[in-house]
């Protein structure tokens, strides 16, 4: 299997390394600013109960254009780069010509992105994908447990999932490379509604300055699940569906109180400040997320003015 993955950030190295595990010749797309540094490897970190060892992750090819992409066969094609960088430019439709028949696995969280993908891109040709783990950029700020810098991941007990007619081949490949990953029939009708839950209660944590403490103070718990509830509705208008109703329970402030305290007996990294680094560093993602929302909502007829107040106050903290 020959995997081209585009963006070697924390996701693309993630899924790069279990596919090359799993026997896959493994490519990245980078920009050509980023091709040496690419080259030289990369160091992973496993989170888990016992101390982080590093792992070497070399031996995977590198190009810096879709010119380049043409030259070989391609059985799927990662994008693991973030929304805003997805819609900048017209590079996707440029490399999925250069890519022949390959799968283009959809991997990013917004409202519209799909659609996006799906207009320059044969829709029998997209796998759409959940990232199931956390990873970033390690060190975190007051982390001491790292021998040099690196990428640290963890799997939650929630696996990656992905749908599609190729999806079958590509979930062997990462299971076969130790990545939880499965199949589902469909992705898409349940993925929006987990990103309208995520997004309205990451506008209220860095409304809060990335404090749990201050989150549950006062009524910003409950603003929260209000816009929750309406970005549910926007997502579910949008696709023409129901909201799920385990994710009308899980937009509830009460779960999601329970969730919190649970996770940071169980995620085996600071949660707080890992949120505060990883989401101000894909903070331009997070806001047009939220822009998606009120702008469907807004022209469905549909309330928006929880997600309003919530996007404003997390743009002026």
């Amino acid at each position: 299997m020959r995997v081209l993955i585009v963006g070697a950030g924390a996701v693309g190295q993630v899924f790069g390394h279990h596919l090359a595990e799993g026997g896959a010749e493994v490519t990245f797309l980078v920009k050509p600013s980023h091709a040496e540094a690419c080259r030289g490897g990369f160091t992973l970190y496993p989170l888990g109960r016992r101390p982080p060892q590093p792992l070497r992750f070399t031996g995977f090819g590198v190009i810096t254009s879709a010119a380049e992409a043409v030259r070989a066969r391609w059985d799927h094609v990662l994008l693991t780069v973030s929304s805003v960088a997805l819609t900048a430019g017209g590079w996707l439709a440029e490399l999925a010509a250069a890519t022949g028949d390959a799968s283009i696995v959809v991997l990013q969280p917004n409202l519209d992105d799909r659609a996006f993908v799906t207009s320059v891109v044969d829709p029998a040709r997209v796998v759409d994908g959940v990232i199931g783990f956390l990873a970033y950029h390690a060190p975190l700020p007051g982390e001491t447990r790292f021998a040099e810098p690196g990428m640290a991941y963890w799997f939650p007990p929630a696996p990656s999932t992905f749908s599609g007619a190729r999806a079958a081949e590509l979930v062997a490949a990462l299971r076969r490379g130790k990545l939880p990953a499965r199949q589902l029939r469909d992705v898409t009708a349940t993925a929006p509604f987990q990103s309208a839950v995520l997004y309205a209660y990451l506008a209220a944590i860095e409304a809060a300055r990335w404090s749990f403490r201050e989150l549950r103070g006062g009524d910003r718990m409950q603003r929260a699940g209000r816009a929750a509830a309406q970005a549910l509705a926007i997502a579910g208008h949008q696709r023409g569906l129901r909201v799920p109703w385990r994710l009308r329970l899980a937009a509830r402030p009460v779960v999601v109180r329970i969730a919190l305290g649970l996770a940071r007996r169980i995620v085996p990294l600071d949660l707080e400040t890992y949120l505060r680094v990883h989401f101000t560093k894909v903070g331009d993602q997070t806001r047009a997320g939220l822009l998606s929302y009120i702008t469907h909502g807004r022209n469905a007829g549909l309330a928006t003015d929880m997600i309003e107040q919530l996007a404003a106050e997390s743009a002026a903290a």
